[in-house]
């Protein structure tokens, strides 16, 4: 019995551990998702800042 309560207990965690890895992957993803954004943000504000002939910032 102990054994079994044991292995539940195991697969449990298992279980949890694998929700969290899906999760920070997730949060990885996202996280590429937005440095690419603001790299594409960077790049626009500096376009407009030439335009004006303002100096870079």
């Amino acid at each position: 019995m102990i054994t079994d309560i044991n292995s539940y207990r195991n697969k449990q965690k298992l279980e949890h551990i694998n929700e969290l890895v899906k999760e920070l992957m997730a949060i990885r993803a996202e996280i590429g998702r937005l440095k690419l954004e603001e790299c594409q943000l960077k790049a626009h504000i500096k376009e407009l800042t030439k335009e004006l002939g303002w100096p870079d910032i």
